[in-house]
């Protein structure tokens, strides 16, 4: 039976259901009104192409990141906030490989709904290397490379491009502590080692 009265969160909420389990690339205007149950022009009134849905999910991916994934870390161990997250995010990327898909490419500075839908996450990451006495400037440098070594890193594993059979988690967790572990060397005179 045809479902009426949809709000645009709850069909973003089944699309981002149909990505995780098909893939981000089955999901369409089509394949998302049979999902839903409804005809399609009652998706267009909330949507109008499939860049408008794929732009939806990167926003509610990167929402949920900041503020469900972050919630609840706050040690005294900036290094260990830094690695929880880590832990999370990936845990998060892998049970919702269609979302996460269609978080990647963004860039946070091209409008004020991606800007807004990562604050929480880029607030946490600069608070952990504000505790570590790690200039901004840097922090902005090293957030570059953690954001690329946890995308790089689950992509790699989601499109099963890591062949040897030792443990993707041991080596995921092992790389994470390196490069955490390597932002020591930029630590300015104010931070204190942990």
């Amino acid at each position: 039976m045809p479902r009426t009265g949809l709000s645009k969160e709850e069909i973003v909420e089944k699309a981002a259901e149909l990505a995780n389990e098909k893939g981000l690339s089955y999901l369409s205007v089509t394949t998302l009104s049979e999902y839903l149950g409804i005809k399609k022009p009652s998706l267009y009134n909330h949507m109008k192409t499939i860049e408008d849905m794929h732009r939806s999910l990167m926003i509610y991916g990167w929402q949920t990141v900041s503020e469900d994934v972050v919630r609840g870390i706050d040690s005294s161990d900036e290094k260990a906030n830094l690695f929880e997250y880590g832990k999370k995010f990936y845990k998060f990327a892998m049970e919702n490989p269609g979302v996460f898909e269609a978080m990647l490419w963004n860039n946070k500075y091209s409008d004020d709904a991606l800007l807004s839908a990562t604050e929480g996450l880029y607030s946490f990451f600069f608070k952990q290397t504000d505790g570590l006495g790690i200039d901004r400037e840097i922090a902005n440098h090293l957030l570059r490379t953690y954001r690329a070594f946890l995308e790089g890193f689950i992509m790699l594993q989601i499109h099963n491009s890591f062949g040897n059979p030792i443990s993707l988690k041991e080596s995921f967790e092992i790389s994470l502590n390196v490069m955490i572990s390597g932002m020591d060397g930029y630590r300015n005179k104010r931070g204190n080692k942990k």
